[in-house]
């Protein structure tokens, strides 16, 4: 068996994108299969053992059972173990409930669980995350549009292949919800709001005026002091375990003001420490809300 043949399982809620992350994949070469019943995965797994086709996908969700916990043991048993002889990457997908809610009511198209759409959101939620907990990447897809998502998914797949750690920087708003994909989460909302500075109000973090605001404050130079120790600590120890995806996040009230800025210090830090220390890691930043 060839060492570079590899299977693809896109997995996650309702409305998410896995139709579109397959076809992405599919349109990358990948031989790809959507909403596999569960009954069948056994000849799936032997048909990408046994052909000479390499590169594999296949979809499944709650569409997939008839019982849903059927897929959590199928997970367990194909996917945790990782005892097939070949590489597995899983891919969960996910979004928020607004955005979820108006997905469904933009394709008028009911929920598979049924009923009130919200309940049957929340329902899914809570029934998927075994397998959001097994999954290698978990893609918050609420503020991609489909050249990000196409971007996001072949990065993964990049740095899959060869074991390079991705750190993802993220600024949003808490009144829109947080990133559900975070790592980790810092609160900038005790920083002075620049909103409340008439003349910042309609500018945003990455403008000169806001960063010169906020950053010639004691407060957020010791902010900023007690993040980069953080960071200083936990990065070593994250690169050693292997991970390949690290989002860190950083949110204020409405997301335009005070996260961005310190998110853009934060990145502009990362890089400079992926120089000095010599650190195998790309970079990327998302300002969700402005």
């Amino acid at each position: 068996m060839k060492k570079n043949k590899r299977l693809i399982i896109v997995s996650g809620l309702s409305g998410a994108g896995k139709s579109q992350v397959l076809n992405i994949l599919e349109d990358n070469g990948y031989f790809c299969v959507d909403n596999l019943p569960v009954k069948l995965l056994d000849k799936f797994i032997s048909l990408v053992k046994h052909t000479k086709r390499e590169k594999f996908a296949v979809g499944m969700d709650i569409r997939s059972v008839e019982n849903v916990d059927e897929l959590v043991k199928v997970f367990e048993k194909f996917f945790v173990k990782k005892s097939l002889g070949f590489e597995i990457t899983k891919i969960f997908l996910e979004a928020s409930i607004n955005v979820l809610i108006e997905r469904f009511s933009e394709t008028r198209r009911k929920h598979p669980l049924g009923g009130q759409l919200t309940v049957a959101i929340k329902k899914e939620q809570n029934i998927l995350k075994k397998i959001k907990k097994f999954s290698d990447f978990v893609v918050d897809t609420s503020a991609l549009n489909l050249s990000q998502l196409r971007n996001k998914i072949l990065y993964i797949l990049e740095n899959k292949i060869y074991g390079k750690l991705n750190i993802n920087i993220i600024s949003f708003g808490y009144k829109f919800g947080i990133p559900l994909n975070s790592d980790m989460i810092f609160d900038t909302r005790f920083l002075p709001n620049p909103n409340y500075v008439e003349s910042l109000r309609s500018l945003i973090g990455k403008d000169k005026k806001v960063q010169e605001y906020l950053l010639n404050l004691e407060i957020t130079q010791k902010f900023l002091e007690h993040i980069k120790n953080i960071i200083d600590f936990l990065l070593p120890q994250v690169l050693k375990e292997g991970k390949n995806y690290f989002t860190i996040a950083f949110g204020c009230t409405g997301g335009r003001h005070r996260s961005v800025t310190i998110a853009e210090v934060v990145y502009k830090y990362l890089i400079d420490l992926k120089k000095k220390k010599n650190y195998n890691y790309s970079l990327s930043i998302i300002h969700r809300d402005i």
